[in-house]
């Protein structure tokens, strides 16, 4: 398996940001430069990224010419290109099939959609036959993440049920991306979720969670996605059973926190792929 993080294309590209990207988000290069954040992300041992599009702008040639050139400068190679978010309105297909030419420019081989991205279109045939032609054009394989159970996703259990997810992702012929944050927030097992459903999932974005009451009111967001350690998940268990399991996909850590507990995390993982560890 391959040890990832996910980052935002304005978070490498900081010029890029509108007034979204300066409210949302990540600290994993605060106070450094994208050389320095960037060259301390390969010495911590990433084998490369995963970069999130920006919401309200549009990715340029120009854009990912300078991205390919500075990941490339600091050997980190793009493994996988995420959508950008989305938080009311769908994904068409026309934005796919850009998604699917920046991911072959910047030589990634799957790409993420959000399934609550999807809407209604995810039962439409034409809607899936689409996707599997730009899977075919490209050889970039299309993977759905699932989601977590909040107030307004209530009767959309195909987004973030385990089974009903998996189901659905099954049904339709593509692949998942197991964040496993959204799966423990939604009341899922890691563990298990993974031995029944491996055959499909080639990407997790793995992060910490720690149950709380405020989870999905007041502080929505305080215990989510953590550095790995810092929560209630079993951290060291699922990565025992990624290894015993052969799992030779990614392992993206989508984590909100800073270059340490990036690296912190990828030492974590870089450890389970080959000899027992703990994490404490």
């Amino acid at each position: 398996m391959k040890t990832s993080v996910s980052l935002f294309l304005s978070d490498i590209l900081p010029a890029r940001r509108k007034m979204f990207h300066k409210i949302v988000k990540n600290d994993i290069f605060y106070g450094l430069s994208a050389d320095e954040g960037l060259r301390a992300l390969k010495k911590g041992g990433l084998d490369g990224v995963e970069v999130c599009l920006s919401q309200y702008y549009e990715t340029t040639d120009a854009d990912l010419e300078e991205l390919l050139a500075l990941l490339k400068k600091h050997d980190l190679p793009v493994l996988s290109v995420h959508q950008t978010l989305r938080f009311f309105s769908s994904t068409r297909v026309p934005e796919i099939t850009r998604l699917f030419a920046i991911a072959s420019t910047l030589s990634a081989k799957l790409v993420v959609l959000h399934m609550n991205s999807a809407q209604k279109q995810i039962y439409d045939p034409v809607y899936i036959d689409a996707l599997h032609r730009l899977e075919n054009r490209y050889n970039i394989k299309v993977t759905f993440e699932n989601m977590e159970k909040h107030i307004g996703s209530l009767f959309y259990e195909h987004r973030w049920h385990d089974v009903k997810f998996s189901e659905l992702v099954y049904k339709t012929d593509f692949n998942i991306t197991l964040d496993t944050v959204h799966l423990a927030h939604s009341g899922g097992d890691i563990i298990e979720f993974f031995k029944k459903y491996k055959e499909r999932i080639i990407n997790i974005h793995l992060s910490d969670y720690r149950h709380h009451i405020f989870n999905s009111s007041i502080r929505p967001m305080r215990y989510k996605h953590m550095p790995i350690g810092e929560g209630d998940l079993p951290i060291t268990a699922f990565l025992k059973t990624l290894r015993e399991e052969k799992y030779n996909g990614l392992v993206t850590m989508e984590i909100h926190g800073d270059i340490q507990d990036i690296c912190n995390g990828a030492k974590i993982i870089n450890a389970a792929k080959s000899h027992g560890f703990t994490l404490f």
